[in-house]
């Protein structure tokens, strides 16, 4: 079932913006917005950036802004893009709407989908106002859209459609979700034109992602490719990245790989394990696909206890409400394995050790790239 959010209408400054779903599907969060931005105005000089932001008790990310913008501050802006090294590449937005005389309207669906970690379940969802004339972006003050996503499960309808509206904008054909291996997420973030008489150029960012659950030998930190049903999950890499290389108009922008590693053993030891499997996992996929390295953010969890609540909160084992009071109650460094350990005897630990864990022990990849077009509107 979907998770239907509040509408929030904040029309005193200057937009209204509808919350419509949030729910997961294939271990990704999948969010649904609505934003009516027409009474929005900049002038050329100008533009103002929305950007939604999860935020939890201790964690936060911030989603790719919707940015109204005039057409001469969009020409500075595509020149720092221009001319910012790929060693430090810009962020790349949701969307880029010109306010001009042609525009038409500025009811925007934002429809976005991001790997899932248990954190985002429960998270506050705010909404970000940023101007931005000369030089830095200037706060102009955040909204809080809903105090709970409450994130449901997957729901009966499967296709999240990203729609760009707006005479001013290019549409690009729709894009339908297809699965590229199991546990992976096509992602179409923008569609950018900028018209300059009869031509316009237009910039299709996307984002694909896929979970990886890699075997390894025993003591072993490298990745061997056809090691158990490690070449099945590396053609889940191969069906994102293959295409990408076929099309000139194509360029990665960023590949994203973390590697987490289940709460079970010394906590040093797994830090250092995932911390290696990510590194070395990245270093295959740069040296197989010739991608320059500084493309690469390589990160890791050393115990992905925020995934085992999650699995415990899902699964609903007997055991599942003790075994998260005595998560909430002891801290990783204050005997919390043990006390789950010992938890009746210890046969609920036995239990996560072979049910559990596994599905905790994974990389997560995920490609963001632009396709680049040029055309005529004649």
């Amino acid at each position: 079932m979907h998770c239907a959010l509040t509408c929030l209408r904040p029309r005193q400054k200057g937009y209204v913006l509808f919350p419509h779903s949030a729910y997961v599907r294939n271990d990704s969060l999948h969010l649904s917005l609505e934003m009516d931005l027409n009474a929005v105005r900049v002038n050329t000089l100008t533009s103002i950036y929305f950007t939604p932001i999860l935020k939890g008790e201790q964690d936060k990310l911030e989603l790719p802004p919707v940015i109204i913008t005039g057409t001469k501050r969009y020409r500075f802006e595509r020149r720092e893009r221009t001319l910012t090294s790929r060693e430090t590449p810009l962020a790349i937005p949701y969307l880029v709407l010109l306010d001009n005389q042609k525009t038409r309207s500025k009811n925007i669906e934002y429809n976005i989908s991001i790997p899932f970690t248990t954190w985002m379940g429960d998270a506050l969802l705010l909404l970000r106002q940023e101007v931005k004339d000369c030089c830095d972006l200037q706060l102009l003050g955040t909204d809080t859209l809903t105090r709970n996503l409450a994130v449901a499960s997957q729901p009966e309808t499967t296709a999240v459609a990203t729609t760009i509206p707006a005479d001013t904008i290019e549409r690009q054909p729709a894009r339908k979700q297809q699965p590229i291996g199991q546990g992976t997420v096509v992602m179409p973030l923008i569609a950018l034109v900028m018209t300059s008489g009869n031509t316009y150029i237009s910039v299709n960012q996307q984002t694909r992602s896929a979970l990886l659950y890699i075997d390894y030998p025993l003591g072993k930190d490298d990745f061997y490719p056809d090691y158990k049903n490690n070449r099945k999950e590396l053609k889940k890499v191969e069906e994102i990245l293959n295409p990408l290389f076929t099309d000139e108009t194509t360029r990665i922008h960023r590949i994203r790989i973390r590697g987490y590693a289940s709460p079970d053993g010394d906590y040093r030891n797994n830090e250092q394990l995932a911390a290696n499997r990510s590194r070395l996992f990245s270093e295959y996929v740069c040296d197989a696909y010739d991608i320059p390295y500084h493309l690469f953010d390589v990160t890791s969890v050393a115990e992905d206890w925020d995934g085992l609540v999650y699995l415990l909160n899902r699964t609903q084992p007997a055991y599942s409400r003790e075994a998260l009071d005595l998560i909430h109650r002891y801290g990783i460094f204050s005997g919390r394995e043990k006390h789950l350990m010992e938890l009746q005897g210890g046969a609920p630990y036995k239990d996560m050790f072979r049910r559990l864990f596994p599905k905790l022990r994974r990389i997560e990849v995920v490609v963001e790239y632009e396709i680049e077009r040029k055309g005529s509107d004649e």
